[in-house]
């Protein structure tokens, strides 16, 4: 799968993208970012968050100081133009509707091999009522598969701004998001469960309702 950073431009457009995000976010949302210290600046790392709008992407990559990448649903990459913003926006294309996509897998460790960041949404779909959802085992899959560096983040607000069934965003509405302290593997990768990977999925979560 060709990825977003094979495009030379891709970096450079994803931070003034980001620049902007921010900007927007804060104007329209009253965007307030806290614990962005806990992001390693360099480094794989993972960043697993909880979802609930469209908005979330955007709003954890305008509270990093680096390159973040994040998935999206591969039909989105067909329309227009959108295919080449998207990927300049370090965004790389998942099949959300054929069971499980080992190109996505691949991809991530990749990624997390080239010593980027990834975000990640254990949960696997958006929220449609705000509240946190059992997860499923990919996340906690790929991060006992790797080893990295896991930061938790709890978003707050995106499903007034823009939930799942909502129609037009609702301008003004104030979003958070809270960065939590890293996990390491000795912190998350302790247990020989066979069930492990839904364990460690189960343990972000955790993490991440924490920081509410």
């Amino acid at each position: 799968m060709k990825l977003p950073e094979d495009s030379f431009d891709a970096p450079v457009i994803f931070s003034l993208g980001r620049w902007l995000c921010r900007v927007v976010l804060e104007d329209f949302f009253d965007l307030r970012i806290f614990g962005e210290e806990n992001i390693p600046s360099t480094g794989p790392c993972l960043i697993v968050a909880n979802h609930c709008s469209f908005l979330d992407p955007p709003l954890l990559a305008a509270g990093t100081g680096r390159c973040i990448y994040s998935f999206a649903r591969k039909t989105l990459f067909k329309s227009g133009p959108w295919g080449w913003i998207f990927r300049r926006f370090l965004t790389v294309p998942v099949d959300l509707d054929g069971g499980s996509d080992f190109a996505a897998v691949k991809t991530v460790l990749r990624l997390l091999k080239n010593d980027q960041a990834v975000i990640l949404f254990p949960e696997g779909t958006r929220s449609p009522d705000g509240k946190l959802l059992p997860p499923k085992r990919g996340a906690g899959m790929l991060a006992a598969m790797t080893q990295v560096p896991v930061v938790p983040a709890y978003i707050a607000g995106t499903f007034a701004a823009w939930g799942k069934n909502g129609g037009m965003p609702c301008w003004f509405s104030p979003v958070r998001v809270t960065y939590g302290k890293v996990l390491f593997p000795k912190d998350y990768c302790n247990s020989q469960n066979p069930e492990r990977h839904l364990h460690i999925a189960n343990f972000f979560m955790e993490c991440i309702a924490s920081l509410a």
